[in-house]
């Protein structure tokens, strides 16, 4: 009876015991795993923000942080075997010599590997659907667009339309077409139209907002006007254009929008 009372308590001591033995040990590793991993994340940090914008090719930058990552990792493995009595001289060579020619192998096949050419945040245009990119699975791309909805986009799908990204453009150009009548002032409107986009403080000086003729037919003569803007703006500084351009242009009895016309021919 008393060896069937004593055997939970031997278990918990052996385990006490146990935890006593490596839990400097584990406690030690993580110490040096997380004080590691933390210097490295700053480094990167400070690297990516001063010295990407200046070099002409930054993968080899991510290749040595990646790698930098891996043998953190590697050595804390390492260090934690080595003092349990483990022999690691020549499996710790082999080891960090696997992980920096992984390394380099990474750097000149990194290009050859299949990716999508966005990342989660990105403002992109994928088949036709312009939105935020919202998630990244393994079989679609989630697209939250302007108005609160979702789409959900097989990657295959995205992998063979055409791709629009405009996260890396700073700026971005607005396009604005309108067909005025024929008997319209149009010195008269170009002005107005230039006017209005050159008052916007959003629009950007260089390049200079432009106002061209682009057609003329009997239904009327067609303009397009473009300016620049902040990637940021585009969307609120178009719709404010065109809400002035609309009620400058109502307002004015020397311009008239074109209608649309529809012939009929009846024949008898």
């Amino acid at each position: 009876m008393e060896t069937t009372t004593d055997q939970p308590m031997d278990q918990v001591i052996q385990v006490a015991e146990q935890l006593n033995t490596y839990g400097g040990l584990l406690i030690n590793g993580l110490y040096f795993l997380i004080g590691g991993l933390l210097v490295v994340y700053v480094v990167n940090r400070l690297v990516t923000r001063f010295v990407y914008p200046h070099i002409q090719n930054p993968r080899i930058l991510k290749v040595v942080f990646g790698t930098t990552y891996v043998l953190v990792l590697v050595v804390t493995v390492l260090l934690i075997l080595n003092n349990r009595g483990f022999e690691t001289e020549n499996f710790a060579q082999l080891a960090l010599l696997v992980v920096v020619l992984g390394g380099v192998g990474i750097f000149f096949l990194l290009p050859f590997f299949p990716k999508l050419p966005f990342k989660i945040g990105h403002m992109v245009e994928l088949n036709g659907t312009l939105g935020i990119v919202d998630t990244i699975t393994p079989f679609h791309t989630h697209l939250r667009t302007f108005d609160g909805k979702m789409v959900f986009i097989p990657n295959a799908l995205v992998m063979a339309t055409k791709i629009i990204n405009y996260h890396h453009t700073p700026d971005r150009r607005i396009e604005l077409n309108l067909r005025i009548t024929n008997s319209s002032d149009l010195a008269r409107t170009k002005k107005i139209v230039q006017q209005i986009m050159v008052a916007d403080e959003h629009v950007l000086n260089e390049p200079s907002p432009l106002v061209l003729v682009v057609d003329a037919s009997a239904a009327g003569t067609d303009l397009t006007a473009y300016c620049w803007v902040k990637n940021a703006d585009w969307l609120g500084v178009r719709s404010e254009l065109w809400s002035t351009m609309i009620a400058a242009i109502e307002n004015d009895a020397a311009v008239n929008l074109s209608l649309p016309v529809q012939e009929v021919i009846v024949s008898k």
